[in-house]
């Protein structure tokens, strides 16, 4: 389930190792491969609030409208679309692989848009630190953060050509100068930036156009960013990133505190079950969550002596969401009003091979065919 995808760097001093042909030089390679399930599933959870993975993951479409081709590009149709359904496909296709990008080399796995923080009252988990909007017009779209440290974000996706020396591109760089950082003292504070803007092709495309990613690294204005502000900045948008995530497992009263940043109540709990992994390599890892049917057919059925399959075959599928145990936990502590626990939720990796219907992120989020996953006891948070 991987494609590869050309990309060109500008300012981005020192390039990632995973992005250089010989990781001692500073050298970028000229393509990188993608994961298709990971990209579905930043799609995913960047997209609405609740609803099932939609294309099924254990159905192997993550993206219907992907070419089988090695590098990634869209089925000769899609070409033809309305210009408002490939706006919509691009603009979608350009955040989540913002995020793909962002997060497999540059190590910044949680996101919140920028919607959620621009101008809005301080969040308890900022400390202090503010978002606020310069001037009319685009700004980036997200606030985000490796854990320890905090950036904006700006997504672009299009069908159209993309260069570093273009009006479009200097245009995003300027989204950057309409939003500023300040502190609890209104100071403004610098803080670096990405604009990661993919073109996209279709099969319709001649051989030789090639989906491409470009990445940049703009700063905004201001005084530097002192360590514990930043810490800040990343606590927030980590709190805001799981929010999301919260709310896709229905656990809303965490959601909203973890959005919001107002502290939940100690004396309402939930008791949820907690799945056991079987499939290498994240086999005995616990997680909390549930599953969807999808929407022909019943789907296995859990018995006494694990998964009952249909006699019938394509009946349907069940597909599992969940989150990592160990950082939900930590996760909770935190919506209860102990922010700084937050900085103790690590990106999570995995060595080895994993089937490529099973998706999932360093922010420890899972969504896979419920098959690999039994229902091994229960966690009260």
């Amino acid at each position: 389930m991987n494609r590869t995808v050309d990309f060109h760097l500008n300012k981005v001093c020192p390039i990632p190792t995973s992005l250089r042909a010989d990781p001692q030089i500073n050298i970028p390679a000229p393509a990188v491969e993608i994961n298709l399930g990971q990209l579905f599933l930043h799609k995913y959870f960047d997209s609405f609030p609740v609803g099932a993975p939609d294309p099924d993951p254990s159905s192997f479409e993550y993206l219907r409208h992907i070419s089988p081709a090695a590098d990634f590009r869209f089925h000769a149709y899609v070409a033809s679309a309305s210009k408002t359904e490939r706006i919509a496909i691009s603009t979608s296709m350009g955040q989540a692989f913002c995020r793909l990008m962002l997060s497999d080399h540059f190590g910044i796995v949680h996101f919140a848009h920028m919607s959620e923080v621009l101008g809005k009252a301080a969040h308890s988990a900022f400390g202090g630190m503010r978002v606020e909007r310069v001037c009319k017009g685009d700004v980036p779209d997200y606030l985000c953060g490796d854990g320890r440290k905090a950036f904006l974000a700006e997504a672009k996706g299009r069908f159209s050509a993309i260069k570093f020396d273009r009006a479009a591109f200097n245009d995003w760089r300027t989204q950057f100068t309409r939003v500023r950082v300040v502190d609890s003292q209104k100071t403004p504070r610098a803080t670096k930036g990405y604009i990661v803007a993919t073109k996209l092709v279709t099969d319709a495309s001649p051989a030789t156009q090639r989906a491409a990613t470009f990445v940049e690294d703009p700063n905004t204005e201001g005084e530097p960013l002192a360590r514990e502000q930043s810490l800040q900045l990343a606590r927030g948008a980590k709190a805001i990133h799981y929010s999301r995530i919260f709310q896709k497992l229905q656990l809303s009263p965490f959601a909203s505190a973890l959005s919001l940043g107002y502290a939940l109540t100690r004396q309402l709990t939930f008791q949820v079950p907690v799945w056991t992994c079987t499939a290498e390599p994240f086999a005995g890892i616990t997680y909390i969550g549930g599953f969807y049917r999808t929407r022909m057919g019943h789907g296995p059925v859990l018995t006494e002596k694990g998964w009952q399959m249909s006699l019938e075959l394509g009946t349907g599928h069940a597909v599992f969401v969940g989150l990592q145990s160990n950082v939900a936990s930590q996760i909770v502590t935190a919506a209860r009003g102990e922010w700084n626990a937050l900085d103790e939720v690590r990106p999570v990796g995995t060595e080895g091979q994993w089937s490529s219907d099973f998706a999932w992120l360093p922010d420890g989020s899972v969504a896979a065919p419920v098959l690999h996953f039994l229902p091994t006891g229960a966690l009260t948070i």
